[in-house]
């Protein structure tokens, strides 16, 4: 028999982004939307689960590079299949495509998984500024390129495969009795011996977010891993500025900020539930934000009180 899917309260550094950014939109994305999969939900939480799926073209095509190196470096692993920037963008190219008629095609509304763009979705539903799609595939084009000539990749691919750990797999760690979710793009034992967690990224370097991100993943290897701190080595890698790598240094007192944080976020999130036991929420409790420009590219602006009331 499956097991029922519980509604837990549970943290990760996206979760606490949106719960900072907006309340109204975090409780539309995690109590509003839950058991929106099923085709047999009220009207209602179908609706917030398919906005809650949207996603901007920036957020897809860094989905997509994301995707494209985990399943090269897989791909390496099994059969050795060379990971070059022509083989790597042959894949995204599929993916794009394939992504880019779901999305014209509307197949979301019988699967809301399904790609979903927001610039369709609150535009024409039928095209974007050329310029938009161009500018995409470049950045994810680039990206890859970026990736598959650098030093850091030609490390990786070096290294014994028995020395890597599951690549871009979801896992969770716990703080305070609540589970932390995170997914480690690539982690390796590199020479020196030292355990090397990197972090793909595609946008701009956000030193205070990606910390906490990186910090997160050095709690999680400790527990998880059985390693030491003092054996971690964690990096974000801007590929969309030729891979650089940029090394963020842990110690004692960075990890317990960390947990601090967290601890605090959660405080923060069960003081708006109307039960915390049962994490029950209720939307009013939930106050709407005062950022026009947060308004805008909000996934739930077509139901949300404060966006309707700024459109009229």
């Amino acid at each position: 028999m499956a097991r029922e899917l519980v509604n837990e309260l549970t943290w990760s550094v996206s979760r606490d982004r949106l719960f900072r950014q907006c309340e109204r939109a975090y409780y539309y994305n995690y109590y509003g939307a839950w058991g929106g999969w099923d085709a047999a939900a009220p009207e209602p939480i179908r609706r917030l689960y398919l906005l809650k799926n949207i996603q901007s073209m920036a957020m897809w095509g860094g989905g997509i590079v994301h995707h494209t190196i985990a399943e090269a470096l897989r791909r390496y692993a099994e059969k050795k299949t060379p990971v070059t920037g022509q083989t790597l963008c042959r894949a995204a190219q599929a993916k794009l495509r394939r992504g880019w008629l779901e999305a014209v095609n509307r197949d979301w509304l019988a699967a809301p998984k399904k790609t979903n763009l927001f610039e369709l979705y609150y535009g024409d539903s039928k095209t974007v500024d050329e310029s938009l799609t161009e500018a995409l595939q470049r950045r994810v084009y680039g990206c890859l390129h970026a990736f598959a000539d650098s030093a850091l990749c030609r490390e990786i691919i070096a290294v014994p495969y028995m020395n890597w750990k599951p690549v871009d797999q979801l896992d969770s760690f716990t703080v305070a009795g609540i589970k932390v979710w995170c997914a480690i793009d690539f982690a390796y034992v590199d020479e020196h011996g030292a355990l090397r967690i990197l972090d793909w990224k595609t946008g701009a370097e956000k030193e205070d977010e990606l910390r906490l991100q990186l910090a997160c993943y050095a709690l999680f290897a400790i527990g998880k891993w059985h390693t030491t701190r003092e054996r971690l080595r964690l990096a974000g890698v801007f590929l969309g500025d030729q891979a650089r790598t940029s090394e963020y240094p842990i110690d004692d007192a960075a990890l317990r900020e960390a947990e601090g944080k967290i601890e605090h976020s959660l405080e923060k999130m069960r003081a708006r539930l109307r039960d915390p036991a049962k994490n029950l929420a209720a939307e009013e409790d939930f106050p709407t934000c005062d950022r026009p420009r947060t308004c805008r590219h909000c996934n739930f602006r077509q139901v949300c009180p404060a966006a309707s009331a700024r459109a009229e």
